[in-house]
């Protein structure tokens, strides 16, 4: 589980949106990061996160920025062999123009000729 911190302005958003337009959008953005991980584009994959966010892995301190988070996932795509990403936000709150998601995720990977899947 990863919390991503983003402000509402990065997706074309305004303050007084309803969360269902917040939602949508997460969602459309949770697709492009499978999109991107299926093409190997950790830089497309670091796009999607705003200059200041925050990447929140399990287990490991926080990786902060779009350049580490750049980073982050070329080392996973390289390292760990990611062929896909599947997000499903489970949780949205927020007021203003900063908004906590919480969700679910499954990273599929193959590397030394293995396939096997993150949770």
């Amino acid at each position: 589980m990863v919390l991503l911190y983003s402000r509402l302005n990065h997706y074309g958003l305004d303050d007084d949106v309803n969360m269902s337009e917040v939602r949508k959008k997460i969602e459309k953005e949770n697709l492009k990061f499978g999109e991107y991980a299926r093409r190997g584009d950790a830089k497309a994959i670091s796009g999607l996160y705003t200059d200041g966010a925050s990447l929140l892995p399990y287990g490991m301190k926080s990786i902060d920025g779009r350049k580490a988070i750049e980073q982050f996932w070329g080392g996973v795509i390289k390292g760990m062999g990611l062929k896909d990403a599947i997000l499903k936000t489970v949780d949205l709150a927020g007021s203003g123009d900063i908004m906590t998601e919480r969700g679910e995720y499954v990273l599929k990977l193959e590397a030394a000729g293995k396939a096997t899947e993150d949770k």
